[in-house]
């Protein structure tokens, strides 16, 4: 007696008769070029004595015109590696503004532009897969192009390149001695800004740059030194002496420590004589803390008190207010003293986080 056949075997055989009936009636891809064999160049880009060739290609275009566009884009994008200006439809300088950016992203366009005005598309090549999906047919397009450049043009876009590197070279060392100059008359914060402003102009640079400065002849030399320079000029700009009286003096001091500054806390010392001293030391800054403290009720087993914070950051130099802020704050505690320190390091940690944020943006803007 015959045992009958599995449901799960049968429904298998028949999945793979349809597929093997699909693959059967599937037409195979029809491939069409525009030569009988691909051309040379393909493989690698001819050399001449008076043009420069670049080849660019794309696969799977929808239109021949769609897949040669995108061919000599990355043709010219190719060109503009070896010539050392990077082209992109996507290129962006980021910039402080919208319409900053897109001026900048308009000028490395033109100046591409005029960069590629010789070039021309010396030949190309594509081939023309058609598949056939339902009643119709899509095809699909696998474009190459040859690009050639006039080797005299090439050079002197190279020539015209390495002349702007070098003028932005010298300029970033100028910037730097500037620097050099302001700390020497103690100036730090105009001094880091310049620092900075050198590190900035040598960053595009190709590290063999020439700089025309005898003791930073290249911009890496400079780029080392700028750095240096405005990591030392930091560390000295942030200092500061904490007039203020000692039960608040360790809170603004800590809040100060958080953003990377050093406070001397002089004992007994006024405005005038923190002013003097931070001169004769070359400290850049004096903080001077006026605080006063109110007691308060009854908080269920605890006491509450009040405290309130005057706080000016001067220019050592000048003597002049360059930030201020004023913070009130409320503690509890056990005790009336123990409430009052409490509404003391809060205010204090505030202004000092307020007058310590003041600076540092001072310091990022210059003077």
């Amino acid at each position: 007696m015959r045992r009958p056949g599995s449901p799960v075997r049968g429904r298998v055989l028949a999945a793979a008769g349809l597929a093997l009936a699909a693959c059967a009636s599937e037409k195979p891809a029809i491939k069409t070029s525009s030569s009988p064999r691909p051309p040379a160049w393909m493989a690698k880009a001819p050399a001449s004595g008076e043009s420069l060739y670049f080849t660019g290609g794309k696969e799977g275009a929808g239109s021949l015109d769609e897949g040669k566009a995108s061919a000599v884009e990355s043709a010219r994008s190719q060109a503009a590696q070896y010539i050392g200006v990077e082209i992109s439809a996507e290129h962006r300088d980021v910039m402080s503004t919208e319409e900053a950016e897109n001026m900048a992203r308009d000028t490395v366009r033109s100046r591409a532009n005029a960069m590629l005005r010789s070039a021309e598309v010396a030949d190309v090549y594509y081939e023309k897969i058609s598949r056939e999906v339902g009643a119709g047919t899509v095809d699909r397009y696998d474009v190459w192009v040859l690009l050639k450049l006039p080797r005299a043009e090439v050079e002197k876009e190279r020539q015209r390149q390495a002349q702007e590197a070098q003028q932005a070279a010298a300029a970033a060392a100028a910037r730097f001695r500037e620097g050099r100059a302001l700390e020497a008359q103690g100036d730090l914060i105009g001094a880091l800004v310049r620092y900075r402003d050198a590190l900035a102009k040598t960053k595009d640079l190709a590290g063999a740059t020439p700089t025309g400065d005898r003791e930073l002849a290249t911009a890496s030399a400079l780029a080392q030194k700028a750095q240096d320079a405005a990591t030392a000029a930091r560390s000295k700009a942030r200092r500061a002496i904490v007039v203020a009286p000692d039960w608040v003096a360790g809170a603004v001091a800590q809040a100060l420590a958080r953003q990377g500054f050093t406070a001397q806390m002089p004992a007994g010392a006024g405005e005038s004589a923190a002013l003097a001293q931070a001169k004769a030391q070359g400290t850049p800054w004096v903080i001077v803390v006026h605080a006063t403290t109110t007691p308060g009720g009854k908080v269920f087993a605890q006491v509450a008190a009040t405290a309130a914070l005057d706080v000016r950051a001067l220019d050592a130099r000048s003597g002049a207010v360059v930030a201020s802020t004023q913070k009130q704050a409320k503690g509890v505690g056990r005790t009336p003293e123990a409430a009052q320190q409490a509404a003391v390091s809060e205010a204090g940690l505030g202004a000092g986080n307020e007058v310590a944020a003041a600076l540092v943006a001072k310091e990022n803007a210059g003077p």
